[in-house]
């Protein structure tokens, strides 16, 4: 009986505070209303600044267009790319340095056996004989193959300097003398040749001894460079007890005869402005060298 009157008061405190949520509503209605106002704008703006649907289809449209060309340029470039042909010149080009030769004559390409036996053949190879018939045949591919000339630009191209390279005597100032690198190691060849042969009387033993040691040495340069791969077989021979290897293998060649018949052509004579010479001409850059002689180094 004694616990009514506390469930009275506790009813009363719960009514009381009511009340006085009942009273304070009024204040914080007036905050609600605001909010609820904002939030009304907000959702009235709102779609207003959202892009329209059809907006939103036209550029989605205008991306798929602009991934649909892609692939199809895509498509093309490789296409172009696998049915281009990659030809010999082109390959020439991939293993040499910089050379004009290249962007004036189309070098043809041949496949040719190598005269590899150890005896002379019948008839005899005229690059095996000796005496004048064979000196002249070796004079025609190299010592006697004239240099051509060569523009500013292209001497630049090589990595040399305009300005120490000299002028050639013709074709105009934009003009310097160059010669075809074959040719050189061909003369270096047959002036071994000649000295195996015992045929050169040098007036000069010094100078005849290091254009000797010259020749060596460009042309081991040369074939390291060039480093061939073709490979050599072996065969069983009567009278020999060792295997014996069969140089007559075929090779890729550029088109010798060719490349010189266009040189040729397209060269200069220099013999008789050779004769005439008695020092560089005035006003050019004369470097610094070895003393020891005069006289062609080809």
């Amino acid at each position: 009986m004694k616990m009514e009157p506390r469930e009275q008061t506790s009813n009363m405190e719960e009514l009381d505070y009511t009340q006085e949520d009942v009273e304070s509503r009024p204040e914080m209605s007036h905050d609600d209303d605001a909010e609820k106002s904002f939030l009304l704008r907000e959702d009235y703006e709102h779609p207003r600044r959202s892009a329209s649907p059809r907006r939103s289809h036209i550029v989605l449209a205008l991306i798929t267009i602009f991934n649909l060309i892609l692939f199809l340029a895509s498509i093309s470039i490789l296409s172009i790319s696998k049915t281009k042909s990659i030809s010999d010149q082109d390959l020439w080009r991939a293993t040499s340095y910089y050379s004009p030769v290249f962007d004036l004559f189309t070098i043809p390409k041949q496949t040719l056996t190598v005269n590899g036996t150890l005896w002379d053949t019948h008839p005899p190879s005229i690059w095996r004989a000796s005496g004048p018939a064979a000196d002249s045949a070796w004079a025609s591919i190299g010592s006697n193959v004239p240099p051509i000339t060569i523009s500013a630009a292209q001497v630049r191209l090589l990595g040399k300097n305009p300005l120490t390279a000299v002028k050639a005597p013709v074709d105009g100032p934009d003009s310097y003398m160059a010669g075809v690198d074959v040719f050189h190691q061909l003369h270096c060849l047959d002036k071994l040749r000649r000295e195996i042969e015992g045929a050169t009387t040098p007036e000069n033993a010094t100078l005849h001894r290091a254009h000797i040691s010259h020749c060596v040495d460009v042309l081991a340069q040369a074939l390291k460079c060039s480093a061939s791969v073709d490979l050599v077989t072996f065969n069983w021979v009567e009278g020999h007890r060792m295997p014996q290897p069969d140089f007559n293998g075929k090779k890729v060649c550029r088109d010798f005869d060719g490349l010189r018949t266009w040189t040729i052509e397209n060269g200069f004579e220099v013999d008789d402005w050779f004769e005439e010479l008695k020092k560089p001409p005035e006003g050019v850059v004369v470097l610094e060298g070895e003393s020891g002689g005069e006289g062609r180094a080809w």
